[in-house]
C-alpha cells in the first residue's frame, strides 16, 4: 500500500477515534460538572500537572524510538522497551510518593495560601492514587508503538475507545452517590486498567516479557536524550499554568479554568493527536525517498490542521462566552471569557509542526532548543500579563506565548529550504472564516432565543 493510501487510512481512523473520545468526554463532563462542584476540578486538575510533569521531565519517547528506529520490527527490542517503561513508571510512582508526603508536612502544608489547591488536605491522596496511572501506563505493550510504526491505528482505537468508554459508568455511579474528586480518580484508573489490559490482548504483536540487552537501552537511552531535555520543556510549556494558577487563584477558580482549557485542548488534542501519529512515519518516508519534496508534502499535510486550528479559533473567540452558558450551569459561568481568550493560541498551534521533520532527520537537540525557548516564553509572557493586567493578563500571555518558538522554527525551518511564507499565512484567512461564522451563530442563537431558553432552564433547574 503506497505511503499516501496509509496516511490517509491512519487520519481517518486518528480523526474517528478522536471524535469518540471527543463525544464521551463532552458527555461525561456535563454530566460530572452538574455532580461535582468546580473545586474538586481544581484539585484533580493540580494533581493531574504534577503527574504529567513527571512523566514528561523522565520520557525517552519510547514510542519515538520504536518509529525511527531501524530494529523497531524486532522482538527482542520491544520486548526490552517494554522492560524500560515499566520499570520507568515504578521508579515514577516511588517519586510522586515521596512528593507528596514532603507537602504533607506541616512546615511545607502550612506555606500555602488557605484557598490554594496544594492546602486541601485531600490533595496529597488524590494525587498518590492518581498516580497509579503512571504504573499503568508503563506496563502498556510496546505493540502500540510497533502499530503506530506501521500507520495500523484501528487497534490503537479500540483500546483508546473503550478504555474511555467502559469507565465512564464507575465515574457518575461514585459521583451521585459520593460526590468527591474520587469520582473522577476512579474514572482515570479504570481507564488505565483497562487501556493496560487491552493493548496486550487486542493489539496485533509480540507478546511481553520481562527480558532485555544492554545494547537495545543504550539505544533507546541515546535517542532519548533529547526527547527528555524537550519533554522537560513541554511539562513547563503545558502544565506550569495550572501549577502557577493555582498557587495565584482559589480552587475553585481554578477548576473553572479548567473546563476552558479543557475545551480548548479538546481541538489542540486532535491537531496534536493528528500530527503526532502521523507526522514523523510520514516525514521520515518522504526525507528517506526524495528530501527535496519534504516542503511540498509538508505544507500538504498541514492544510486540514491550519484549517481546522484557524476556523475553530475564530469561532471559540467569538462564540466561547455562549458555548459556557449553553454547556454549563452558572457556577461555570467565568469560564467564558477565559474560552475565547485561550482560543486565540490556536490559531498558533500548527506553526509549530515542523518539529517532526526535524525530529526524523535526527536532529531532536533543535526540537529541544526550540521547546525550551517556549517555555521560558510562557513563563515570561504568563507572569508579564498576570502583573500588568491580574489573572486576564496572565490568560491572555497564555494564549499568545507560542509566538516567539514559532518565529524560530521559522527561522530555521528557512534555512533548510522547508519555510513558505505565505502558506503559513494562510492560517490567518481561516481564523477570520471562524471569525465570521461565530458571529452568524451568535445571530442565529440570538434569532432563535436560544441563550433566553438557556436562562430559563437554569432558573428552573
Amino acid at each position: 500500500m503506497q505511503l499516501r493510501e496509509r496516511a490517509l487510512r491512519a487520519g481517518l481512523w486518528t480523526v474517528a477515534s478522536y471524535g469518540l473520545d471527543l463525544g464521551i468526554r463532552l458527555v461525561s463532563t456535563l454530566v460530572m460538572t452538574r455532580l461535582l462542584f468546580p473545586a474538586a476540578y481544581g484539585v484533580v486538575a493540580a494533581a493531574t500537572a504534577i503527574i504529567i510533569g513527571l512523566g514528561l521531565i523522565s520520557d525517552f519517547g519510547v514510542r519515538a524510538v520504536i518509529i525511527q528506529s531501524p530494529r523497531g520490527e524486532n522482538e527482542d527490542f520491544l520486548r526490552s522497551a517494554w522492560v524500560f517503561q515499566g520499570s520507568r513508571g515504578i521508579i515514577l510512582w516511588l517519586v510522586l510518593l515521596l512528593i507528596c508526603i514532603t507537602v504533607s508536612l506541616p512546615a511545607i502544608h502550612s506555606s500555602f495560601p488557605v484557598d490554594s489547591v496544594f492546602a486541601d488536605p485531600s490533595f496529597p491522596f488524590i494525587t498518590s492514587a492518581l498516580g497509579i496511572s503512571l504504573v499503568l501506563a508503563g506496563f502498556e505493550s510496546t505493540a502500540l508503538g510497533l502499530n503506530a510504526r506501521r500507520l495500523n491505528f484501528k487497534p490503537l482505537v479500540l483500546v483508546d475507545f473503550t478504555g474511555k468508554l467502559l469507565t465512564i459508568p464507575i465515574m457518575f455511579a461514585w459521583a451521585w452517590f459520593f460526590p468527591s474528586a474520587w469520582a473522577l480518580v476512579a474514572g482515570t484508573l479504570a481507564s488505565a486498567v483497562v487501556r493496560s489490559l487491552m493493548s496486550h490482548i487486542v493489539v496485533p504483536g509480540p507478546r511481553m516479557a520481562i527480558q532485555w540487552k544492554s545494547e537495545h537501552l543504550q539505544e533507546i537511552l541515546h535517542f532519548g536524550k533529547w526527547i527528555t531535555v524537550s519533554s522537560i520543556a513541554s511539562f513547563v510549556t503545558s502544565q506550569s499554568d495550572v501549577i502557577v494558577l493555582g498557587l495565584l487563584l482559589p480552587s475553585s477558580s481554578l477548576g473553572i479554568y479548567f473546563i476552558a482549557k479543557m475545551l480548548v485542548g479538546t481541538i489542540e488534542g486532535l491537531l496534536e493527536r493528528l500530527q503526532g501519529s502521523l507526522s514523523l512515519p510520514i516525514l521520515g518516508e518522504v526525507l528517506r525517498q526524495d528530501p527535496r519534496n519534504l516542503r511540498n508534502r509538508y505544507y500538504r499535510f498541514r492544510l486540514p490542521l491550519d484549517l481546522a486550528a484557524g476556523f475553530f479559533s475564530g469561532f471559540i473567540f467569538v462564540a466561547g462566552g455562549l458555548i459556557i452558558n449553553l454547556l454549563y450551569d452558572v457556577r461555570y459561568t467565568n469560564a467564558g471569557p477565559m474560552l475565547q481568550t485561550l482560543a486565540t493560541g490556536l490559531a498558533l498551534y500548527p506553526l509549530q509542526f515542523i518539529r517532526s521533520a526535524f525530529t526524523a532527520v535526527g536532529k531532536t537537540y533543535i526540537v529541544a532548543s526550540v521547546s525550551i525557548v517556549e517555555a521560558a516564553s510562557l513563563i515570561t509572557f504568563m507572569v508579564a500579563g498576570f502583573m500588568a493586567f491580574g489573572i486576564t493578563g496572565a490568560i491572555g500571555g497564555i494564549a499568545g506565548h507560542r509566538i516567539i518558538p514559532s518565529l524560530a522554527f521559522w527561522i530555521l525551518s528557512y534555512r533548510k529550504r522547508w519555510f513558505s511564507f505565505w502558506l503559513e499565512i494562510r492560517i490567518s484567512v481561516f481564523f477570520v472564516g471562524g471569525i465570521l461564522t461565530g458571529e452568524l451563530f451568535l445571530l442565529v442563537s440570538d434569532w432563535i432565543g436560544l441563550p433566553a431558553i438557556r436562562h430559563l432552564l437554569s432558573n428552573s433547574h
